[in-house]
């Protein structure tokens, strides 16, 4: 497999970005589709970990907005 850095001097990214604006200058709507897709997989996959930490306190309030929204629930009215 090549490497495309090495073999045209432009990152991945570079590349789709001038692909991606050469689609568009040719009016190449199904071509820009596909790079709007290939953006996407290359978003999700730099921002795949997520890291969350939770307080004590952060913890309580959802708790109690998770109450507060079920005793909303069980108090609404059937419908008619």
């Amino acid at each position: 497999m090549l490497n495309i850095e090495l073999e045209t001097g432009r990152t991945y990214a570079e590349l789709l970005a001038m692909n991606y604006a050469q689609a568009i200058t040719r009016s190449d709507w199904n071509g820009v589709r596909d790079y709007d897709k290939a953006f996407m997989n290359k978003l999700v996959a730099d921002k795949s970990e997520v890291t969350t930490v939770d307080s004590e306190e952060t913890v309580q309030a959802k708790q109690r907005a998770f109450a507060e929204a079920i005793a909303q629930i069980a108090g609404i009215a059937p419908a008619n």
